[in-house]
């Protein structure tokens, strides 16, 4: 799992393929990708200041209920029932046979990772040798493929 901060990741729009869309007739090929450069800036900025109001919003909502006495009551109790209940969830998962479940468990599940990470560099690669966009799996069905274009912090 990769440690970027889900809030800092900016998805984009599915590309169906081919960006080799030609710019508006009069309208120089430099000019097009600067103004699509200036949109995609502008949208990251409205994003941005989406997220900011959210957060502030976010934080008077939950306020609410902590400044609630009623509300804080029912919350400790709650807390302290679910400190017991993963204690004896700990507990349990100590016994040889649920640990070893949980190990295979955790197994599978990276395993399936790295095949979906594989299958997403061989749909690429048959996408740029073939121009397909659409693939037939062994049981007959038809699938589109997809690339999605994200943001991330530079490193």
């Amino acid at each position: 799992m990769s440690d970027q901060d889900p809030e800092e990741v900016i998805e984009g729009e599915e590309i169906d393929g081919d960006s080799t869309d030609q710019p508006a007739s009069g309208v120089p090929a430099v000019d097009a990708l600067l103004s699509l450069e200036e949109l995609i800036k502008n949208h990251i900025d409205a994003i941005d200041s989406l997220r900011d109001e959210v957060k502030k919003l976010k934080e008077m909502f939950e306020d609410s209920f902590k400044n609630n006495p009623t509300y804080r009551e029912h919350d400790e109790r709650l807390e302290k029932a679910s400190k017991d209940r993963n204690s004896v969830r700990q507990e349990i998962a100590k016994q040889p046979s649920v640990a070893e479940i949980a190990q295979k468990l955790k197994d599978l599940r990276f395993d399936l990772s790295e095949q979906i990470k594989t299958l997403s560099d061989l749909l690429q690669d048959y996408h740029k040798q073939t121009g397909a966009t659409q693939i037939e799996t062994k049981n007959g069905r038809i699938m589109d493929i997809v690339s999605i274009a994200k943001l991330v912090p530079a490193k």
